[in-house]
């Protein structure tokens, strides 16, 4: 199945685009973000791990959680944890 991920307040290059990934049937949220690190690989970009594993995730508007399903289509927006204070 192949779902879309946006990616919200991430420091990346000029003209990072969404991206498209194919997953397994049956898969989560948190293979998503898996393959996104694969993404990150792919187009050259340092990513700390750990930053996307505590990102905030929404699919279709709504907040879920690593081991919440994905269904072929859907798009998820990751969202950077914010520092500072």
């Amino acid at each position: 199945m192949k779902i879309t991920v946006k990616f919200f307040v991430f420091d990346l290059p000029p003209g990072f685009e969404d991206a498209v990934v194919e997953l397994r049937e049956n898969a989560v949220v948190g293979d998503a973000l898996d393959a996104c690190l694969d993404v990150f690989r792919e187009r050259a970009v340092t990513m700390d791990e750990n930053e996307l594993r505590t990102s905030t995730v929404l699919n279709g508007g709504r907040w879920v959680n690593p081991d919440d399903a994905l269904a072929d289509g859907d798009a998820i927006t990751i969202i950077r944890p914010m520092d500072g204070g």
